[in-house]
């Protein structure tokens, strides 16, 4: 009798440290009544990465330059006056050709300055490393083909939200890649 209450205990414990991880174990399917879906996998940590295996094909791509784009306007970054406007905002926009382009508006002294910088996706890598600086207050995503760790995409300090942002363009790529 001792045996089978030492196991049936063990057998619970196991059964709640399952039920109280963050990950789910396996890929599980919700839907509430509306009949939209939920696909949660094991790799959904992140939300970019809930929005590909909830996204099909040819909306994934559109939908992660949305979202991409969602979190470079929240995390803008500000003058030290604190304007309403932000001084630096980025903007990217992937083509048909397998281009990123990111579109750097920053305010200056004398109006407002555009410059893009192309991202060509063929034969590149597409996991991007990402930083920050709390004495500069910014963080920022690296241009994936340069050795020199050069910044390429730059957000108002935010490590919670670089990561995130990393990880979608990341999606991006390879969704461009395909």
């Amino acid at each position: 009798m001792k045996k089978y209450a030492f196991f049936l205990l063990l057998l619970t414990f196991s059964a709640l440290i399952n039920a109280s991880s963050n990950k789910p174990a396996s890929t599980s399917e919700y839907s509430d009544k509306n009949g939209l879906k939920m696909i949660v996998t094991e790799e959904s940590g992140s939300f970019a990465k809930q929005l590909t295996a909830n996204t099909d094909g040819p909306g994934r791509k559109q939908a992660l330059q949305n979202y991409i784009n969602s979190l470079l306007k929240a995390h803008a970054v500000y003058g030290r006056n604190e304007s309403q406007k932000p001084t630096m905002v980025y903007q990217i926009h992937a083509n048909q050709e397998g281009t990123i382009v990111a579109t750097r508006s920053e305010q200056g002294r004398y109006g407002m300055q555009i410059a893009n910088k192309s991202l060509p996706v063929y034969g590149i890598h597409y996991e991007l490393e990402s930083d920050c600086s709390w004495q500069e207050q910014l963080c920022w995503v690296f241009y994936p083909s340069s050795h020199q760790r050069e910044r390429w995409l730059e957000i108002a300090y935010a490590p919670h939200a670089i990561g995130e942002l990393a990880e979608g363009v990341s999606l991006l790529i390879r969704n461009l890649q395909k």
